[in-house]
């Protein structure tokens, strides 16, 4: 009955063009998104000595942003539900269309923060939908490759954010809030270009389910263990994503490191990411299993915490590298079990589930690092809570299921 079922609800065997072009927007979408986020890190020192900010209330600048990232990743996981990806990922898209590039018109920190949980909720509404266009466009053989793919586009935006702002700023010679508003108008292009050309998944595909038809149903997905542990799993790692993104390029400066330095430095963690999302997965999909893998990187991420306390600074490009493609792997993972999890017919509210209560370590992780900053007057304690949350990860990735094709045959 399983197996009928499985081959029965998938309409075609090769993707048609337009889903790889709708995929490819979405990655765009999603590249210049976090590409206009993580452009705030390198620029703190500046926000914070132009604003006269505290390092808590820095901090809760990326604090804000994520927890907007949860409201929104649950009201468009349900939305698309019932109006498909196309409208709401488009208006994710637009949210941080406008509120990106007006950041850096913001005339204090009032309106910064708001501009930044604009930009957060937009954020929130494309996640949860990446899983299920992926589900609705592509037969289950391609759902390594593409989860890599947008994956991909997040951490390379990410990378290029980190890395690439300081040094077109030095040769602009331009402002922080100049570089945040040339900046965010990329996100403004690809909101335009994701109206104009994507599409949604066939119905068939996305309401019958071409995946997921014999998982959790969606009347029962808020009881399902399984997904709660999935989602305490990303929280665990959204602890590292987005404390790293916040704070390691400032933890490098204060270690001795030049601002400039500090940031490339930082930026490997989200270009050793990149190959991650794709490497994970193919090596996932080869062998058979998604569980090893997980307990494997959350251990490496866990040493690798403990080398930034230990180690000299020049061991920083090394150990900003493994963190990143630790935690990339990881959350690569993550965002393919949902639609391994569940019916495809759930699969927006239940990946706005994963996401909304995943990124609460994406909430804890950036104003609990700089209250402690604050308070200890070095980032020691910071670093210690990295090393917390990977572990927590590895021992919450015990109980997960195997979905992989090994483990549910």
């Amino acid at each position: 009955m399983q197996a009928s079922s499985r081959s029965s609800l998938v309409t075609f065997q090769k993707p048609p063009m337009v889903a790889w072009l709708t995929l490819s927007l979405a990655a765009i979408v999603g590249f210049f998104t976090l590409f206009a986020i993580l452009t705030v890190s390198p620029l703190l020192s500046a926000i914070i000595s132009d604003l006269t900010l505290t390092f808590a209330e820095a901090g809760f600048l990326f604090s804000l942003l994520v927890i907007m990232i949860v409201v929104g990743a649950l009201l468009g996981g349900y939305a698309s539900d019932k109006v498909g990806i196309k409208r709401v990922v488009g208006i994710g898209a637009t949210l941080v269309g406008v509120g990106a590039p007006l950041r850096g018109l913001a005339p204090e920190y009032l309106s910064l923060l708001l501009l930044m949980a604009l930009v957060g909720l937009g954020y929130g509404f494309l996640l949860p939908n990446l899983p299920k266009l992926a589900a609705g466009w592509f037969p289950r053989e391609y759902l390594g490759r593409v989860t890599g793919i947008y994956m991909a586009s997040l951490f390379a935006g990410a990378a290029l954010g980190i890395s690439a702002t300081l040094p077109i700023s030095f040769l602009l010679a331009s402002s922080w809030r100049n570089i945040l508003l040339l900046f965010g108008l990329l996100s403004t292009l690809g909101a335009g270009a994701w109206w104009l050309v994507a599409r949604n998944p066939p119905p068939s595909d996305v309401v019958r389910g071409s995946h997921g038809g014999w998982g959790t149903k969606g009347d029962r997905i808020w009881a399902n263990r399984q997904i709660w542990l999935v989602a305490i799993l990303l929280s665990c790692m959204n602890i590292f994503f987005y404390t790293l993104g916040g704070w390691l390029p400032t933890i490098f400066t204060e270690r001795g490191s030049p601002p400039n330095e500090a940031g490339l430095m930082a930026s490997m963690a989200y270009f050793l990411a990149i190959p991650a999302t794709f490497i994970i997965p193919f090596l996932s999909d080869r062998i058979g299993r998604r569980k090893p893998f997980l307990w494997i990187l959350a251990l490496v991420a866990a040493v690798a915490s403990y080398g930034l306390l230990v180690t000299p600074l020049a061991f920083g490009w090394f150990l900003a590298a493994v963190l990143g493609f630790a935690t990339a792997g990881i959350i690569v993972v993550v965002y393919i079990l949902p639609v391994e999890l569940v019916d495809a017919s759930a699969l927006g509210r239940t990946s706005g589930i994963i996401v909304s209560v995943g990124f609460i370590g994406g909430i804890v992780g950036p104003f609990t690092a700089g209250l402690l900053r604050d308070v200890t007057r070095s980032f020691a304690a910071v670093i210690v809570l990295l090393m917390i949350a990977a572990l927590l990860a590895a021992a919450v990735a015990t109980p997960i299921r195997e979905t992989g094709r090994r483990g549910s045959a």
